[in-house]
């Protein structure tokens, strides 16, 4: 990218600035930048504002638990190297371009508080202590047909095993291999995690360390997900990410029918896959496979792509903003970018999977894009890390 695009870039975004809310304030606050200088920068005089940022876990009763603080920081106003650049609609929607997978150790770092910048999946990790929720939880799957190791991410900033001993090889109806951990099995509080099972749900309480058997109709725990920290929803009928199940409570206690019914980022004929997250402010997000081809900042047209969708606001279809992922040849994988949650109203985090996989934020809407976590101590090519992560919001 050449400094003159870089600084039209800068330009519009100063742009389009309006009066701080308190998710521009909560981004700001939450960040630290690694920049490398050109020499108009590094002759200009550099504002830098000192901040103490802090996130705070909010426990199923209310009460404010596990505060979490980070030293104080100084935070230079600088134009990143590497962005995602802005490119051609798409059906209507902005499309932003992110660099490629090399690029990526290029973008400015954003600590954003629940994860440290390398989370390490190595084997001989200390095991789980009961009474340390987590932020995420780590399975790694592999050609063994038994469940690989797992790894927890920690509230207090450690990543520790888990011995899931107790599980059984598993797969879907059809007899395809599948991970008993989901994208949907961690809590949004970070205090219990299910893992699938043919007949039922194996539930991990991170608080006291004891396991509970949900039993359900057998192949249907595939598509188990989180109502809310204390119910677990199970579909009807696989198919439909919701409709008609069964609840249980974190006793594993059937409560009887209800309906589930999810938001949409909008409707194509393109694919959306994995899991939606919504904002406090209404706002989703879903991975996406684009259906037809998309052009690039370059001009060139794409197909077979990998995409983002995001609206900030709490209506279907509007304002939908598109973060592209350049395509296999570029090194991530296919189904490489699944969404993870929302940091704030305008930035949302997601997975930038590939044999150096990373967690990445995106403020909505601009070219803010930012690594906050590179993902560590796997063996490439023969294990497949598949996360599932509490709700940040």
């Amino acid at each position: 990218m050449t400094e003159e695009r870089l600084k039209e870039l800068f330009e519009e975004r100063v742009a389009d600035l309006h009066a701080p809310d308190l998710g521009a304030a909560a981004w700001t606050a939450a960040r630290r930048t690694r920049r490398r200088w050109t020499a108009a920068v590094a002759v200009a005089a550099v504002a830098v504002i000192a901040v103490t940022a802090g996130v705070l876990t909010v426990g199923r009763d209310g009460d404010p638990v596990d505060p979490v603080n980070t030293p104080q920081v100084l935070l230079p106003e600088a134009v990143a190297d590497a962005v995602a650049e802005p490119g051609s609609d798409y059906r209507g929607a902005q499309t932003w371009w992110a660099p490629s997978v090399a690029d990526e150790a290029d973008l400015p770092e954003l600590e954003s508080l629940p994860y440290p910048p390398e989370i390490s999946l190595a084997p001989g990790l200390p095991p789980h202590p009961a009474g340390v929720p987590a932020h995420a939880v780590y399975e790694l799957s592999g050609d063994n047909p038994r469940p690989g190791r797992v790894v927890i991410v920690g509230h207090d900033g450690s990543t520790y095993s888990l011995d899931v001993g107790r599980l059984d090889p598993v797969t879907d109806e059809e007899g395809n291999a599948l991970s008993p951990l989901t994208s949907e099995s961690l809590a949004p509080d970070g205090e219990h995690v299910f893992f699938v099972q043919k007949s039922s749900l194996e539930v991990y309480d991170l608080t006291t360390g004891e396991w509970t058997t949900y039993d359900t109709v057998p192949w249907l725990a595939e598509q188990a997900r989180w109502l809310s920290a204390s119910e677990v929803w199970v579909p009807g009928e696989l198919g439909r990410p919701d409709g008609v199940g069964t609840t249980y409570d974190v006793t594993g206690a059937g409560s009887g029918s209800s309906s589930l019914d999810l938001p949409r980022v909008w409707d194509t004929s393109d694919e959306p896959w994995g899991p939606i997250r919504s904002s406090r402010g209404d706002g989703a997000a879903q991975a996406m496979f684009l259906a037809d081809e998309a052009t690039g900042p370059d001009g060139r047209a794409m197909g077979g792509l990998d995409a983002l969708a995001a609206r900030v606001g709490p209506n279907e279809g509007e304002d939908v903003q598109l973060l592209v992922m350049p395509g296999l040849d570029d090194g991530r994988w296919k189904g490489c970018c699944p969404v993870i949650g929302w940091l704030d109203d305008r930035t949302v985090l997601l997975q930038s999977r590939s044999n150096t996989s990373r967690i990445l934020a995106w403020r909505v809407g601009t070219a803010d894009l930012r690594r906050v976590s590179r993902i560590t101590g796997w063996e490439s090519g023969q294990e497949v890390p598949v996360g599932s992560f509490a709700d940040l919001r």
